[in-house]
């Protein structure tokens, strides 16, 4: 949500002037460190919105803050991070269910990976990589923004758990199925395009994941530069302009700047025989009518025991 084109899609869906808009920014899957709290308001600021934030991360707040922060808001924007982590905290301060709230009465609901993935039944997340890990990130920041890594200065998440660059060695970790506030349907993959640092490319891993565990779930697989935007039972796909992603031009047909695949959304499902199925969602359209690929009236999540390793070498503040 860094990009300046995806922050005025954000700002539009509130059909308010920005200086009339207040977002509220919750940073805690990246554990409210400053750097990250710049980088993903940024472009909000230099719109005009009015930007704050809840720190919930490594402190406490009264109830009394959190519920007037998230009435407040026009917009709430959640980072990136570790998925997890963010929302057993959530649920262990209540603030899930003033989300919750929030998002029925109308306000904007927003964020990229672990931002993207907590507003949805569940997702595909990289919560067991040890560098996400909520130790790791404090220490790693606490004197300020480290050096960067060479050969990664053009990595847009490299603070997170990194885009995988040629000639890197893999990290030993597996991504997990983590479920969300189930605020809207579906299980989300954010950086579908994208190899990070275990070096398995998301977009098969996750295929993986839906026949372990997503046979009653539509699964979302994001493009790292596109977004999926939900008003009401509308949807529709968001691409920022002049980026590669995984959907292939019709016809074979380039883009102006010579890019034969676009960023976009992949639709899945597991079919009758276990094989998952898939096909390139809609620009448009209406979000019932995606959800006719799937039919699970009783709304079936299966959970991922892997997470309650992650939750033992990454342990929630209970304070």
């Amino acid at each position: 949500m860094s990009n300046p084109y995806m922050a005025r899609a954000v700002v539009d869906l509130t059909e308010r002037s920005p200086r009339d808009v207040s977002l509220l920014y919750i940073g805690t899957a990246s554990y409210d460190i400053p750097k990250f709290r710049r980088n993903q308001t940024n472009a909000f600021i230099d719109l005009g919105c009015d930007v704050t934030s809840l720190d919930v991360a490594n402190q406490r707040p009264d109830q009394d803050e959190m519920e007037e922060a998230v009435d407040n808001a026009d917009i709430i924007l959640v980072s990136g991070g570790n998925t997890l982590y963010a929302l057993d905290r959530w649920r262990y301060l209540g603030l899930d269910e003033l989300l919750r709230t929030a998002a029925e009465r109308g306000t904007v609901m927003a964020g990229g990976s672990a931002g993207a993935i907590c507003w949805f039944d569940s997702g595909h997340s990289d919560s067991a990589d040890p560098e996400t890990y909520r130790q790791y990130k404090l220490d790693k920041f606490k004197d300020g923004e480290p050096e960067k890594k060479a050969g990664n200065n053009n990595n847009p998440f490299a603070h997170y758990s990194g885009n995988a660059q040629e000639g890197d060695s893999k990290e030993e970790w597996s991504y997990i199925k983590v479920e969300g506030l189930g605020i809207w349907p579906g299980m989300v993959c954010p950086h579908y395009d994208r190899i990070q640092s275990n070096g398995s490319p998301r977009m098969e891993d996750f295929d993986q994941m839906l026949e372990q565990f997503g046979q009653y779930e539509l699964g979302l697989g994001i493009d790292h530069n596109a977004a999926l935007e939900v008003d009401g039972d509308d949807f529709r796909v968001v691409s920022i302009p002049g980026e590669a992603g995984s959907v292939p031009i019709s016809d074979n047909e380039e883009e102006e700047d010579g890019t034969t695949f676009v960023p976009g959304v992949w639709l899945k499902y597991v079919d009758e025989e276990g094989n998952v199925q898939r096909k390139v969602c809609p620009r448009s359209g209406s979000l019932s009518d995606l959800l006719q690929e799937v039919n699970d009236p009783e709304k079936h999540i299966l959970v991922d025991d892997r997470v309650d390793l992650c939750r033992k070498e990454n342990p929630l503040l209970r304070d």
